[in-house]
């Protein structure tokens, strides 16, 4: 029995009233499409033979059923995010997809390049 439901992931994902934004996602040699998804700015630390390198590591969170054939260099260009009085918080940004992970419930997440 599943846990969630292609509802609920609606509801997380949905532009107006969830935490979700829309973005065009196109395939590698495919034709583009709208899907909604959470797009996040993960922070990263790796650390490699003592020197500490940080970051931020584009990632999105999408319906697993929106992207059923979802592959490496797959393209998401997401719009200018803006808080509520308007102001733009971040640009329009175009990404590559850098590899994917499953979590056999329901989301993908999708590791992600700025292009």
């Amino acid at each position: 029995m599943a846990i969630e439901f292609d509802r609920d992931f609606d509801g997380y994902l949905d532009p107006d009233y969830g935490h979700g934004i829309q973005v065009t996602y196109t395939p590698a040699g495919g034709s583009a499409s709208s899907i909604n998804v959470i797009l996040d700015q993960e922070y990263v630390d790796i650390d490699t033979a003592g020197l500490s390198v940080q970051g931020y590591q584009p990632v999105a969170q999408a319906k697993t059923t929106d992207i059923p054939s979802i592959a490496f260099g797959d393209t998401i260009a997401a719009p200018s995010i803006k808080n509520l009085d308007g102001t733009q918080i971040k640009a329009a940004t175009s990404y590559k997809v850098i590899n994917f992970e499953h979590d056999n419930l329901g989301i993908t997440s999708l590791i992600l390049e700025v292009q």
